[in-house]
């Protein structure tokens, strides 16, 4: 068995980026939570709260599922109760955000260093969630063009015409999928 075939002996400096270590890619697998000045403190005089959005908790150089779920429950249970019941000055329902119990969730992104040596998160991953999405509903309708084309009528309009019926005409594609209203 290799060593990347075994899950339980796994080590810290393995597989967490030291604060000032360099990633060798533009984006990591990483685990964050919103920047709040009640719970983070201020970061420095000229960032303002609302230009940060998520603060960087770790980053993982080599992902092991069972590693990352016991660094998250440890992140979510740090949470006190008197921080669970806080405001933020952005999110209205923050309360709501922070007591799911997939807050604090690995996500994929691009990690951006302040000048206050603070390393903020650029999220990736509601792109993959997006395209996924509307893949299936280009799936979806695929599935509709080709029933309605294995309609007799629409065989028979193409038989005649060279050219299926409108309604089953067009065939969704990949190209262009992330601005077609279907």
């Amino acid at each position: 068995m290799s060593d990347y075939d075994s899950d339980d002996d796994y080590e810290d400096n393995e597989n967490l980026y030291q604060p000032e270590e360099e990633s060798l890619t533009k984006y990591n697998i990483i685990l964050c939570e919103l920047y709040n000045t009640k719970i983070h403190g201020f970061l420095d005089n000229n960032t303002k709260e609302e230009n940060i959005g998520y603060l960087v908790c770790c980053r993982f150089k080599n992902l092991h599922i069972e590693f990352v779920e016991d660094i998250s429950s440890e992140l979510v249970g740090a949470y006190h109760p008197s921080i669970r019941n806080g405001k933020h000055a952005i999110y209205r329902n923050y309360r709501n955000i922070i007591s799911e119990p997939d807050y604090i969730k690995p996500e994929i992104a691009q990690c951006v260093y302040l000048e206050s040596k603070h390393c903020v998160a650029i999220l990736k991953t509601f792109w993959i969630k997006w395209i996924q999405r509307t893949w299936k509903n280009i799936c979806t309708e695929r599935k509709r063009i080709l029933n309605e084309r294995c309609n007799v009528k629409s065989i028979r309009h193409r038989e005649l015409t060279g050219k299926w019926p409108s309604i089953c005409n067009h065939w969704p594609r990949l190209q262009g999928m992330l601005n077609a209203k279907l």
